[in-house]
């Protein structure tokens, strides 16, 4: 099963050079909100750190409340947006997930969690348009990012979409999937999709 990708608790030399620690654009897509930048990464982190271990024993009020504090002491702070929307998502509150993880995609341009968020989040409500084009996205960041390439075929099962496109999503993820579920699975989405194609002369 998909999960979100969340980024723990870290050192404040680590989040310093957030780029360095983590794992690794349409212009259509919805801007994300302007902000006025704050700046006090010290309290920011300190915020953070609770809110991840708040998450982490299920008191999820508590961890909510210090994400925002934690992003009101710096509002450019990557991992509080990114943990704050899943978190969201987790509570169903999609609408506010997506808006997080597009301001955690706009201050990482190169991380493709954010961008898998979304499609995860269009994804479970049944657009199958949107997360693919976002997981398109992950992927254009990260082209061997497995968890958008497990979202991007199963957007393409939801859609009925069958075409050379897809075809290299599944060659690409069975090239680095080890879970034998998931490879099972993409063993039948390629025969689905070879036969769409077939079909379609």
């Amino acid at each position: 099963m998909m999960t979100t990708r969340t980024i723990g608790a870290l050192s404040i030399a680590c989040l310093l050079t957030l780029a360095g620690c983590g794992s690794s654009g349409d212009q259509s897509r919805e801007p994300a909100p302007t902000i006025e930048r704050t700046n006090d990464r010290a309290l920011a982190i300190q915020r953070f750190n609770d809110a991840s271990r708040a998450h982490e024993r299920g008191d999820h009020e508590k961890a909510l409340e210090l994400y925002k504090s934690s992003i009101n002491a710096d509002n450019t702070f990557f991992a509080a947006w990114n943990n704050m929307g899943q978190l969201m998502m987790d509570q169903k509150n999609y609408a506010d997930a997506v808006s997080a993880f597009k301001v955690a995609s706009d201050l990482q341009p190169s991380d493709p969690r954010p961008e898998y968020n979304i499609g995860l989040a269009y994804q479970t409500i049944g657009w199958g348009d949107e997360s693919f084009n976002h997981f398109e996205l992950a992927l254009e960041r990260d082209a061997k990012y497995l968890p958008a390439l497990r979202g991007i075929v199963r957007s393409a099962e939801m859609l009925g979409r069958g075409d050379q496109v897809v075809r290299e999503y599944i060659r690409s993820a069975m090239l680095r999937e080890s879970d034998p579920q998931w490879r099972a699975y993409f063993e039948r989405q390629r025969f689905r999709v070879e036969k769409t194609m077939e079909d379609e002369g």
